[in-house]
């Protein structure tokens, strides 16, 4: 059975990270090596040893007061962990890449949000 995005947490640093709007969650790939030979007529590849840390990206809801995605600042080394409904988890650190820009439309009623975009330094587990 599909396991729902609702009711799906994410904390950074053992803190609620906020009102989740999405996010794409890390997990995980192999980088490859050419072994291509002059001789050959296809391009062939073979998995690294060396696993590769992608990245993860939210967008948060723009809130005022506790954890919110405004306080996230570009450079920090933090640990998250996404909480799936089924209890299940993704554990991984890295640093924010890109505290991203905090987004509106003056001709909506839309509430403001911010995509963070965060480098991994571990692999997901």
């Amino acid at each position: 059975m599909a396991i729902v995005a609702n009711l799906t947490t994410i904390t950074r640093n053992g803190s609620s990270l906020g009102c989740i709007r999405s996010f794409s969650a890390p997990v995980g790939a192999v980088k490859e090596v050419d072994v291509t030979c002059l001789d050959s007529t296809v391009q062939t590849f073979i998995p690294s040893t060396l696993g590769e840390a992608l990245e993860f990206t939210a967008t948060v809801l723009f809130e005022n007061g506790g954890i919110s995605a405004g306080q996230v600042v570009a450079g920090t080394d933090d640990t998250f962990v996404i909480t799936f409904p089924d209890t299940s988890t993704i554990t991984f650190d890295g640093f924010v890449r890109d505290a991203g820009t905090i987004d509106g439309d003056a001709s909506s009623d839309a509430p403001l949000e911010q995509t963070i975009t965060v480098r991994l330094t571990t692999l997901p587990a």
